[in-house]
C-alpha cells in the first residue's frame, strides 16, 4: 500500500529495522561513532523497536558504511542474515500469518506502519506474484544498499516457513546495475533486472504455498492492532479504520455508501469524505481493497461455492464478481482457487 506524500517533514521508520546494525557496522572494524555522528544518527534510539528513525539519516548510513568499509555488499550481506523476529511488530505480524502468501499479504498491508512514505503492494499476474517496495520520498537519494536489504529481509520471511533455500523466480531493483549485480543474483537465488520502476520480488503461487510455523490468528489480530496504534501513520489512517470496520459488518447487505457509512459513524459525509483524501484513500477503494482480500481469503480458507462469496461480498450478480476478481488477480476465481490448493 501507498503512504501518503503530504508529510512535511522528515520520513520516519521503526527503529527495529536497525536490530543488530551497531554490531554490523563494528564487525566492519568501522569507527561506529564516526559513523553514525556523521549521518546524525543517535545510537541510544538503535536500542529500541519503537524508537522513529529519520528515514534519509537510516539509508545514509546505510551507503556511508559501504562505502567506508569498501564492501559494496553491505545492505545485501545485513539484510540477508536479518530474521523477521528482528523487526519487531512487523516481523511478528508476518510469522504469524498463516503461510507465505498471507505473509506477503500482511507485508504489504501493514509496511507503511512501520515505515513512512514507502510503497509496498502484493499484486498476481500470471504465473508470478509481484510484491513490490519501494521509497516514495523524493528527498532521499541514498537508496540502493536499503532496496537489497529490505527485500533481503522479505525473503528471509519466506525462508521462515518455507527452508533457508528458499528463492524468488525474479528480483527487480530501481537503481542502475552495479559491480556487485552477480553477488545480488547469488544471495538471493535468482536473475536480476535494474532500472526497474520498484523494487521487488516475484515468485509463483507454489513458492508461498508453506505455513508458518509460528502461525496464529488471534496473536495475529492482536499484533495488527498494535502496530496501527504503536507505530507509524496513526492519526492518517483513523478514519480509514473505522470506515473499513464499518465495511466489514455491513458488505453482505450490498447497499454500502458514503452517506450509510457517515451516519454509522456518526459524522458528516463531507467530512468523513476530506478526511479519507487527507489519507490518500477514497471509499470505493476502501471497498475494493476489502473485497479483494476477502475473496481471497474465502476462496483459500472454505469450501464456498463462488456464487455464495459474490453474495457475500455485497455482489448482486456473480458474474460482476468474476469479472473484478479477474481484473486483480489476473485469473477468475475457480482458476484460482485451484492454483493454490496444495
Amino acid at each position: 500500500m501507498r503512504a501518503p506524500l503530504g508529510n512535511a517533514g522528515p520520513a520516519k521508520l521503526l527503529s527495529a529495522a536497525a536490530t543488530g546494525l551497531v554490531g554490523f557496522i563494528q564487525s566492519r572494524r568501522l569507527c561506529l561513532d564516526s559513523v553514525l555522528g556523521s549521518v546524525g544518527v543517535d545510537s541510544r534510539h538503535l536500542g529500541d523497536p519503537l524508537a522513529k528513525l529519520d528515514l534519509r539519516k537510516y539509508c545514509d548510513l546505510l551507503d556511508l558504511a559501504a562505502r567506508r568499509s569498501g564492501d559494496d555488499n553491505f545492505g545485501l550481506s545485513f539484510g540477508q542474515q536479518f530474521q523477521p523476529v528482528q523487526l519487531g511488530l512487523i516481523g511478528y505480524i508476518a510469522i504469524s500469518s498463516d503461510n507465505a502468501l498471507h505473509a506477503a499479504e500482511n507485508l504489504a498491508q501493514y509496511f507503511r506502519y512501520h515505515q513512512q512514505l514507502t510503497s509496498t503492494n502484493l499484486s498476481f499476474s500470471d504465473p508470478f506474484y509481484k510484491l513490490t517496495y519501494r521509497i516514495e520520498d523524493p528527498r532521499i537519494l541514498n537508496r540502493h544498499q536499503d532496496a537489497v536489504l529490505t527485500l533481503g529481509m522479505f525473503c528471509n520471511v519466506f525462508r521462515h516457513c518455507s527452508g533457508a533455500d528458499w528463492c524468488p523466480d525474479e528480483l527487480h531493483l530501481e537503481h542502475a546495475r552495479t559491480g556487485n549485480w552477480r553477488d545480488i543474483e547469488s544471495a538471493f537465488g535468482a536473475p536480476v533486472r535494474f532500472e526497474c520502476r520498484t523494487n521487488a520480488l516475484l515468485f509463483r503461487p507454489e513458492r508461498v504455498v508453506s505455513r508458518m510455523p509460528q502461525a496464529d490468528s488471534n496473536l495475529l489480530s492482536l499484533l495488527c492492532r498494535n502496530i496501527m496504534t504503536l507505530g507509524l501513520e496513526v492519526q492518517r489512517t483513523s478514519a480509514a479504520i473505522r470506515t473499513e470496520g464499518y465495511i466489514r459488518q455491513n458488505i453482505a447487505a450490498g447497499n454500502l455508501s458514503l452517506e450509510h457509512a457517515s451516519r454509522s459513524l456518526s459524522i458528516s459525509s463531507r467530512t468523513l469524505q476530506r478526511k479519507l483524501v487527507e489519507e490518500n484513500i477514497t471509499f470505493g477503494l476502501l471497498v475494493e481493497n476489502f473485497r479483494k482480500s476477502e475473496s481471497r481469503n474465502k476462496l483459500l480458507s472454505s469450501e464456498m461455492g463462488v456464487s455464495d462469496i459474490a453474495y457475500d461480498l455485497g455482489y448482486s450478480e456473480t458474474s460482476a464478481f468474476v469479472r473484478a476478481f479477474t481484473r486483480w488477480y489476473g485469473i477468475s476465481p475457480s482458476k484460482f482457487r485451484k492454483m493454490h490448493r496444495i
